[in-house]
């Protein structure tokens, strides 16, 4: 369990995650799109404090036990371990054909600015992610905290780069890249059609030339003084937008 939470290799290795806490253990309890959980682990006090928790995730367990404080301790990656432990295979959800608003995530490497737009994105009524170019571990711990469960919810794909484009516009989809440009068009000007993709860059060096080159639009937020935007804030700026259609 130390293993899944701290590292990602090791996670790679075995195909499964772990979470901690209250709220991801039983978000994941609840989860339809995971059939079992391999193993859940809590304390005594948890138990006591959590009940509601505990016994969802106990019913979904292929085996549980009880742990001391220390081994909770031990096992944590926050300062402040709630002693709720559970680990799963990992899994996805399919991005369904009827879809009309997805997002790329073309090399973010921040595990909380890619959990934030999962979870942003599905406040927003989006219909996928598109994972490219080495995102971070969306099973990562700090991933899985800063989405607040949306991973195990939103539908999600990591396809070939070099074949997205094709696939995307076969489906009818019109490709914005959020960049700075000299061609790009300003947010609030644009009419977005009824199939979008929007493609968030990476937080350095931006949407990958690559993918630049089958984009069909550049888009730009305005700003007034601050050199540039987060990603996780300017992917919520942008699929507010075009969530409004």
């Amino acid at each position: 369990m130390r293993e899944l939470i701290k590292s990602a290799e090791y996670r790679r290795e075995q195909d499964m995650f772990a979470v901690e806490g209250d709220h991801l253990c039983k978000e994941l309890a609840d989860c339809d799109y995971c059939s079992e959980i391999g193993l859940f682990l809590y304390t005594d006090k948890a138990a006591q404090k959590y009940p509601e928790t505990v016994r969802l995730a106990q019913a979904k367990a292929h085996s549980f036990d009880v742990i001391t404080d220390e081994l909770s301790e031990y096992i944590s990656d926050t300062k402040s371990p709630q002693g709720l432990f559970a680990a799963a295979e990992r899994f996805g959800t399919d991005i369904p054909e009827s879809a009309k608003k997805l997002v790329i995530l073309d090399g973010v490497q921040d595990p909380k600015n890619v959990g934030t737009i999962i979870r942003t994105a599905e406040a927003l009524g989006i219909d996928g992610v598109i994972f490219i170019n080495g995102c971070a571990d969306r099973f990562s711990p700090k991933t899985l905290r800063a989405s607040m469960g949306s991973v195990f919810r939103m539908p999600s794909l990591s396809p070939k780069v070099e074949t997205l484009g094709e696939w995307l516009h076969g489906l009818g989809f019109e490709v914005y890249a959020a960049m700075l440009d000299k061609n790009a068009k300003r947010l609030g000007k644009v009419e977005f059609p009824e199939k979008t993709v929007v493609v968030i860059g990476n937080e350095g060096s931006g949407v990958s030339k690559q993918v630049a080159e089958w984009c069909d639009e550049k888009l730009y937020i305005p700003i007034k003084s601050a050199e540039s935007l987060n990603a996780a804030a300017a992917a919520a700026i942008i699929l507010w937008e075009i969530s409004r259609k």
